[in-house]
């Protein structure tokens, strides 16, 4: 609420009313009916005042605190890789914002790990676009189109070479051109499971972004205690098994680039 619906608020008023009357009614009790009303209506504006105050800072939105991210990989803009690592952060962004400011301290306390882990699969996947970034430079390293032609002359060569120390050479030089080939496969495979996880990550941060929004709206307009806590544990489960995968897509990707 902003101010003017505090000022207005009929429980502040009514509070101030009662405990000014209060005050009045010592007063006249004490045979002072003489302050009796000005006592009254001092004590009342000072509770009121109070109650005004009180309510607009508790109401204020608290400041979310500044994730600490790696720095960000320098994905081409535009792309999809770079579209979805940014759905990606404003869905962590919504999210931290949803539990800072819009939930009561019991929901707050069930809702903090999902924060920390929001956080933590979002740096996830600055790492992981980070592989994915690597993976694109070690693509642009290798000629594939090149080494396919390559591949195909040296094919070509060697139905008319007989047994020999040429044909050896000639065997030799084709199996090289074809393990190029295949790293540039794997390579590629490689990008494709990234940016696929990178997508599905970041879309299943924006369905927790909304379930989150609904449990916070639910529990602010019911007594959810209780029934918000397995919710709650899904969230926190469903973004502890997204990490997992994604720390496991990032090791294999690191083994690939490793080998290759």
């Amino acid at each position: 609420m902003g101010i003017k619906e505090h000022l207005t608020e009929p429980w502040g008023i009514l509070t101030a009313g009662v405990i000014g009357g209060l005050g009045g009614a010592v007063a006249a009790a004490s045979a002072d009916l003489a302050a009796a009303v000005p006592l009254a209506v001092t004590i009342g504006g000072m509770v009121y005042a109070i109650r005004v105050v009180a309510g607009v800072v508790l109401d204020r939105p608290r400041r979310v605190p500044a994730l600490r991210l790696p720095d960000r990989p320098e994905l081409p803009r535009g792309g999809e890789p770079d579209r979805w690592l940014r759905r990606a952060e404003g869905a962590v962004a919504a999210l931290r914002q949803r539990i800072a400011g819009g939930t009561d301290p019991a929901l707050a306390a069930r809702v903090a790990d999902v924060d920390q882990q929001a956080a933590g699969a979002l740096v996830d996947l600055y790492r992981l676009g980070g592989h994915l970034l690597l993976v694109h430079r070690a693509l642009d390293r290798i000629d594939r189109p090149g080494l396919v032609a390559e591949r195909r002359l040296l094919t070509d060569a060697l139905r008319g070479t007989p047994a020999g120390r040429l044909r050896e050479e000639r065997e030799r030089a084709l199996r090289a051109v074809a393990d190029q080939v295949e790293v540039h496969t794997r390579l590629a495979g490689t990008a494709e499971t990234l940016a696929a996880q990178m997508q599905s990550s970041a879309l299943a941060l924006e369905g927790l972004a909304a379930r989150l929004d609904e449990l916070v709206t639910l529990h602010a307009t019911s007594d959810g205690g209780l029934a918000a806590a397995p919710r709650v544990r899904e969230l926190t489960d469903e973004l502890e098994g997204m990490r997992a995968g994604l720390a496991e897509t990032e090791a294999l990707s690191r083994r690939l680039l490793a080998s290759d």
